[in-house]
C-alpha cells in the first residue's frame, strides 16, 4: 500500500504548510484587513505564487519524476540533474529579469480595473521586489521532484509550512517598522528558508550535480514533455488570474475576498488532491499494476473530498470567523469571504478527479491532453464567471459560480479522453454513492448542532469537525463501505495486537 503510505507522508507536510498558511493569511489579515494594501499584495504576489503552484505542486514532475527514474536506473542520474538543473535555473533568472523590468505592464494586464489608483501604483512597487521570489520557489520545485523520486514526500512538502512560519514571525516583527514592506520582506526571507531545508535530506541520499549547460537529444525531449505538462498546469492556474482580473472591476476588497476564500479552499484540494496525485505519478512511473492504483486513488479521492466539500459548505461562516475574524477583518468581510468559500468547495470533487486522470495520461507520457482540458476549464469560466458577474449582475458570487461550472467542464472531458481505461465503474460508483449519503448525514448534523453549541468559536469550530469526521466514518461502516471497512478493521487489530 505504498500508495496510501507515501500520500500520508505528503498529506503530513502538506498539512502543517496549510496550517501555517492560514497562520500567515491570519497575520495579514490582522495586520491590513481587506484593503487596498492587501489587494495590492495579493496582485503582485500572484505571479510569483502561481509559479510556485504551477511547479511546486505538479507541473514540473509530470516531465521530470519518469525521466529521472529511467537515469537512476541507467546510473546516469547525476548528469542528468546537472543538465536540467542548469538549463532551469537560468530560465528562472531570466523569466525573473523580465517581470523586474516590466512589472508595471504586468500589473496593469492582471488587474486592470485598479488601474491609476494607490492600489496599482503600490502592487507594482511590491512586484519589482516579489519576482526575485521565482528563484527560490523554482529551485524549492526542482528540489521537490528529486526528493520524491528517492521517496521522501514529507520534506518538500514541509518546505512550504517553514516558508509561511517564517512569513508570519517576519510580518509580526518588522510590521510596525517597514508597513507594507514588511509584507516584500517576508516572502524573500521565507523563500530562502524554503529552498535551504530541503539541502541536508539531497546530501543524505547522496544527491549530488554540477553546472552542466548542454543542450542534447535527452534534454529536448525533457522540454517537449515540460511544455505541455507546465502548459496543463499553467493554463489551469489561469483561473486564479481570470478572478483577479475580473474581481479588480468589483470595488475594493473583491480581489481579497477571493483569496481568502480560495486559500480556504485549496486547504482539502493540496491536503488530499495534490497528495494523492503526486505519488500516483511516482508509482504509476515504477509500477505494473496502473490499475489498482488508480482504482485505489478515486476511491480516496471520492470518500475524502465529497465530505471536506460538505462540510465546507455547512461550517464556511464559522471557520472564516475563526482564521480570520479579528483587528482590521470586520464581520462584514467574514460574511462575504464565507460565502465565496461555499461556492468554490462545490467545485472540490470535480477538480480532484480531473487531477488522478491527469496523473494517469502523465504517467503514459501524454501531456498534451491534460494541457488541453485546463484550457478548456479557464476557457469556460472566463465565459461562465464573466456571464454571472457581469451579465446576470451577480457581482464577485459569480466568479466562484464560474469557477465551479468550469471543474465540470473539464472533469468531463477528461473522462471521455480516458474511456479507454479498464476501471471497476460500478464498484467505482457504489463507492461514490456511499460517500455522498454519508456527507448528508453529516451535513444535517452539523447544521442542526451548531446553532445550539454556546461555546467559543476556538472551541466550537474543533468540536464540530471532530464530531463530522466521526458521523461520517460511522455512515460509512454502516454502508459497509469496502475501504472504510478495511481501514477500520486493521485499526481495530493494531490495537488489539500492538
Amino acid at each position: 500500500m505504498k500508495l496510501l503510505k507515501y500520500s500520508f507522508h505528503f498529506f503530513l507536510g502538506t498539512l502543517l504548510s496549510r496550517l501555517l498558511g492560514f497562520l500567515r493569511d491570519a497575520v495579514i489579515a490582522f495586520v491590513f484587513g481587506a484593503s487596498y494594501v492587501t489587494d495590492a499584495f495579493f496582485i503582485a504576489f500572484r505571479l510569483p505564487n502561481t509559479f510556485r503552484r504551477i511547479f511546486g505542486e505538479g507541473g514540473f514532475n509530470p516531465a521530470f519524476i519518469p525521466m529521472y527514474s529511467s537515469a537512476l536506473k541507467s546510473g546516469k542520474g547525476k548528469e542528468f540533474l546537472s543538465k536540467i538543473f542548469s538549463l532551469y535555473t537560468l530560465a528562472i533568472v531570466v523569466f525573473s529579469g523580465l517581470g523586474v523590468l516590466l512589472a508595471e505592464q504586468i500589473i496593469t494586464l492582471l488587474a486592470p480595473g485598479v488601474r491609476d489608483s494607490e492600489t496599482h501604483a503600490l502592487a507594482v512597487h511590491m512586484a519589482r521586489f516579489l519576482f526575485s521570489y521565482l528563484l527560490f520557489v523554482g529551485i524549492s520545485a526542482f528540489f521537490m521532484g528529486v526528493l520524491n523520486v528517492h521517496g521522501n514526500f514529507f520534506i518538500p512538502a514541509f518546505a512550504q509550512a517553514l516558508f509561511n512560519l517564517t512569513f508570519a514571525v517576519t510580518l509580526l516583527l518588522t510590521e510596525n517598522s517597514l508597513g507594507y514592506n514588511s509584507l516584500v520582506l517576508a516572502v524573500l526571507l521565507g523563500g530562502v528558508f524554503q529552498v535551504a531545508v530541503n539541502l541536508p535530506f539531497l546530501v543524505k541520499r547522496g544527491v549530488s550535480f554540477d553546472f552542466l549547460l548542454k543542450v542534447d537529444d535527452e534534454v529536448r525531449t525533457f522540454l517537449k514533455r515540460l511544455a505541455p505538462a507546465i502548459g496543463s498546469f499553467g493554463v489551469g492556474q489561469l483561473s486564479f488570474f481570470i478572478d483577479t482580473f475580473l474581481a479588480s472591476f468589483l470595488g475594493k476588497g473583491a480581489i481579497s475576498y477571493l483569496y481568502y476564500a480560495n486559500r480556504l479552499f485549496l486547504l482539502p484540494m493540496s491536503l488530499i488532491s495534490t497528495s494523492v496525485a503526486n505519488v500516483l505519478l511516482t508509482l504509476l512511473s515504477d509500477s505494473n499494476r496502473k490499475t489498482d492504483n488508480l482504482e485505489l486513488s478515486i476511491r480516496v479521492i471520492t470518500l475524502l473530498t465529497l465530505p471536506s466539500s460538505a462540510g465546507l459548505i455547512a461550517l464556511s461562516e464559522e471557520i472564516v470567523e475563526l482564521v480570520y475574524l479579528r483587528g482590521s477583518f470586520s464581520p462584514q468581510d467574514a460574511v462575504v469571504t464565507s460565502k465565496v468559500l461555499s461556492i468554490y468547495s462545490l467545485s472540490l470533487f470535480f477538480f480532484s478527479l480531473y487531477k488522478i486522470f491527469s496523473s494517469e495520461l502523465f504517467s503514459r507520457g501524454d501531456t498534451l491532453t491534460p494541457m488541453k482540458g485546463s484550457f478548456l476549464m479557464v476557457f469556460s469560466e472566463a465565459v461562465f464567471a464573466s456571464v454571472f458577474a457581469f451579465g446576470l449582475g451577480l457581482g464577485i458570487w459569480g466568479l466562484p459560480m464560474g469557477t465551479s461550472l468550469s471543474s465540470l467542464v473539464g472533469l468531463a472531458y477528461i473522462s471521455y479522453r480516458t474511456n479507454d481505461l479498464k476501471l471497476n465503474y460500478p464498484f467505482l460508483f457504489g463507492t461514490f454513492l456511499k460517500a455522498m449519503l454519508s456527507s448528508l448525514v453529516m451535513t444535517f448534523v452539523l447544521i442542526s448542532l451548531k446553532e445550539t453549541l454556546n461555546s467559543t468559536i476556538y472551541i466550537k469550530v474543533p468540536l464540530l469537525i471532530t464530531l463530522g469526521i466521526f458521523v461520517y466514518a460511522m455512515s460509512n461502516l454502516l454502508l459497509r463501505e469496502e475501504l472504510t471497512l478495511r481501514l477500520f478493521k486493521g485499526f481495530v487489530k493494531k490495537l488489539g495486537y500492538p
